[in-house]
């Protein structure tokens, strides 16, 4: 079963994309709040695919959390974000996502990007 970590800091989103995850069969759904959390939980738990926001609130953002996940093992990452700055999204493809998805996501968009990936990466 394909294990997914989801960091992100606005609860409902979260909770939006757990249940799109959800309804499109996949069941081992983690979800961390905040950067310091998702660095725990992907060390704790070796998810297949983290989708991580880049803007966290409080604490790191997501590029540093993918950055010293990364550090610790290789584990794929789809960023998920509202900021379409340049700087940022330069930033964030130095860590070599799958992809950058734009806020608000479609739910047919992350079902095809999450079911692309393991189907090309991980058969």
């Amino acid at each position: 079963m394909k294990k997914i970590l989801i960091v992100e800091d606005e609860g409902l989103v979260a909770l939006y994309l757990k249940k799109v995850l959800n309804e499109y069969g996949y069941e081992e759904i983690l979800v961390a709040r905040n950067g310091e959390e998702a660095i725990l939980k992907a060390e704790q738990s070796s998810p297949d695919l983290v989708l991580m926001d880049i803007r966290l609130g409080k604490g790191i953002n997501g590029i540093e959390a993918v950055k010293q996940i990364n550090s610790a093992s290789k584990i794929p990452v789809i960023y998920i974000t509202a900021s379409t700055d340049e700087y940022t999204h330069k930033e964030a493809l130095e860590t070599k996502p799958i992809a950058i998805l734009s806020k608000p996501i479609e739910p047919e968009e992350l079902k095809e990007m999450v079911n692309n990936y393991f189907e090309d990466y991980k058969n």
